[in-house]
């Protein structure tokens, strides 16, 4: 016990203590008087703690009552089970570092160590309670019935002598820099001694070291080694793409002698990712023409099983018959032929029956480290205007793409099936029926299917392979009306209509509901604020939390399972905010970011960013 003294600290006087006298029958007395001059001095002067245990002895003063009259607390029962909840554990942070900074010391000293570890010329003296209580392979050999329990000298075969010392310098210190140069020995080594941490700093050291030139060599080291996070980890990044650039690792990755030189799993099991970032399945056609003929003679034999896992279907007709069909592999190969003929079965067949033919080959990739783009399409500023701009997230800026084929407001905008659809609208004249797609790696607009009426300020979203024209303005009302499109039918159809006319309505999917927002709806001759949502399962409307400010002709988005509402008109100018609904909590927030220019009724949709 410790004990403190109550007043500040002063200069320590020690007195000659007075020889001890045998206790007389009024010791308890005595006693009880000295260990009231005691209770004085401790109070008065910095009492040193030697001389209380000395005074004590002299006096025959009972600890108990010392403790009890110091302390002014009951004696402790050491019987007492919650005796133990009331004194506070002291811990010493620094304690396990200097411990071990002692025993490192002692270590390069060669004192007290009891074994040496000899690797190649080597040795290493150390203690085996150290390196037992970091490795759980010094621990097995130390505390087992292994011979080496006994040596005074153990020899590791498996690892060099300079890797063997950096190992067991960081048993001691905790310390060890992992470089180009020794990682590819350090891991190894390091997972033999079962030295967990090491290992991770070396695979959290080769996964920053990630490069198309070098991430196949990377993954075949981490598959080795039963690395299981770096093997993923490698094994993704061939196939995906760079965020910051917008460069394919794939394509890079496949020029590369490594790729080259991989065997025939690996480059299978490369292709036949569903997350494989292309632009084109050509690069995959191409790249398994390239791995064949690096070694044609033994390889062309793999042809078959290469173009089983490469998507023909997915390529163009004139693609299939210019490049495919006259490739010399796929000749002569019956099977290849078959894929062929499987491709170009899928491009002569309707829409509606392509959907039917279901195999790995016509099934799209879906990479999921594209990024993304929000498209903002036509528009009024202050007529219909042409203009298509793009958000990009995460350069956080706009740029211009190709412009509409005609001036376009008050339209629809969707994206499906990698195409952005703009429905309907007014070209400053007339309502229209008519809708384009733009390909956005092609950065083309061409014209597809019109609508059964005509619809201007509607909205549009995609749900369950459904496109969908929500209300709008027929040019003399507004409409409650709902509309979807088949594009495999190719065919529109009604559903039930909303609860309320909404002409200049943004619409937008989320959880897979449909959301209405906003509006106006020519009776109370104001926009609107309030929202709905539409369950195609039930085929009903029912309303939701009302936006925090009223908005005609806003344009809507789904990002991260939350609802974008941008710009739009309050019936007193064109808006440059956006808020966005979260359907969990039912709540609407302001994003403090504005658009450069307010403006309202634009169509917004979001898609990846091309490559």
């Amino acid at each position: 016990m410790v004990l403190a003294p109550v007043s500040g600290a002063g200069v320590v006087r020690r007195e000659q203590p007075p020889q001890q006298q045998p206790r007389s029958r009024h010791g308890d007395a005595a006693a009880a008087a000295a260990l009231g001059v005691l209770e004085c001095r401790y109070l008065e002067e910095d009492f040193a703690f030697i001389d209380l245990i000395h005074f004590v002895a002299v006096h025959a003063v009972s600890t108990t009552s010392l403790c009890t009259k110091l302390c002014q607390q009951k004696p402790l029962d050491m019987k007492d089970d919650n005796t133990e909840k009331h004194c506070p554990v002291t811990v010493n942070p620094w304690h396990m570092k200097k411990a071990f900074k002692v025993m490192n010391e002692l270590r390069s000293q060669n004192l007290l160590c009891d074994v040496t570890i000899v690797a190649e010329e080597m040795e290493i003296a150390a203690h085996r309670v150290v390196l037992a209580a970091c490795s759980p392979y010094f621990h097995a050999m130390f505390t087992g019935e292994m011979s080496e329990s006994q040596a005074k000298r153990v020899r590791i075969k498996e690892v060099d002598g300079w890797t063997l010392k950096m190992l067991i310098e960081y048993v001691y210190t905790g310390e060890i820099q992992v470089t180009e140069e020794n990682v590819q020995v350090l891991l190894p080594a390091a997972s033999l001694l079962q030295l967990q941490d090491v290992k991770k700093s070396c695979c959290d050291f080769l996964e920053t070291q990630l490069h198309p030139v070098n991430c196949l060599g990377i993954r075949a080291f981490a598959d080795m080694h039963a690395c299981i996070e770096l093997l993923n980890k490698a094994n993704t990044y061939a196939g995906k793409c760079n965020t910051s650039s917008g460069k394919q690792h794939f394509t890079e990755v496949v020029l590369g002698e490594e790729f080259l030189n991989l065997g025939i799993e690996q480059v299978c099991s490369l292709i036949s990712s569903d997350k494989l970032t292309i632009t084109s399945e050509e690069k995959v056609f191409e790249a398994v023409i390239a791995w064949v003929n690096n070694d044609k003679d033994v390889r062309q034999e793999l042809m078959a099983r290469l173009m089983e896992h490469v998507r023909l279907p997915l390529l163009s007709r004139e693609y299939l018959v210019q490049r495919v069909e006259e490739e010399a592999l796929v000749k002569n190969s019956s099977a290849c032929k078959d894929y062929l003929i499987e491709a170009m079965k899928y491009h002569l067949l309707p829409l509606e029956q392509r959907a039917l033919m279901k195999t790995t080959r016509t099934r799209l990739r879906t990479p999921a480290c594209l990024p993304k783009l929000m498209v903002v399409v036509g528009g009024q500023a202050p007529k219909a205007i042409r203009s298509v701009e793009c958000y990009d997230f995460k350069e956080e800026r706009w740029h211009q793409v190709a412009e509409l084929p005609s001036r376009r407001c008050r339209a629809g905008v969707v994206y499906m099936s990698g195409l952005v659809f703009a429905v309907g609208g007014f070209n400053g004249s007339l309502r229209v029926r008519t809708v384009d797609s733009y390909d956005p790696v092609k950065d083309q607009w061409t014209s597809v299917a019109n609508m059964q009426d005509r619809r201007s300020t509607l909205g549009a979203a995609v749900l369950n392979g459904l496109l969908y024209a929500v209300g709008g303005f027929d040019g003399s009302t507004g409409l409650s009306s709902v509309e979807a499109y088949n594009m495999k039918t190719n065919e529109w159809f009604h559903v039930t209509p909303m609860n309320t006319r909404r002409s200049s309505v943004g619409v937008g999917v989320v959880g897979g509901m449909l959301y209405a927002v906003g509006g106006y709806d020519g009776a109370s001759r104001q926009c609107l604020s309030t929202v709905e949502c539409y369950n195609c399962n039930s085929n009903e409307w029912t309303y939701v939390a009302e936006m925090g400010t009223r908005r005609s002709g806003a344009g809507v988005c789904a990002v991260n399972g939350l609802l974008y509402v941008i710009g739009g008109d309050d019936g007193s100018c064109n808006l440059a905010t956006v808020e966005y609904y979260n359907p969990t909590t039912d709540k609407w927030t302001v994003v403090s970011s504005c658009m450069s220019t307010g403006r309202s009724y634009a169509g917004v949709t979001v898609i990846d960013k091309p490559l």
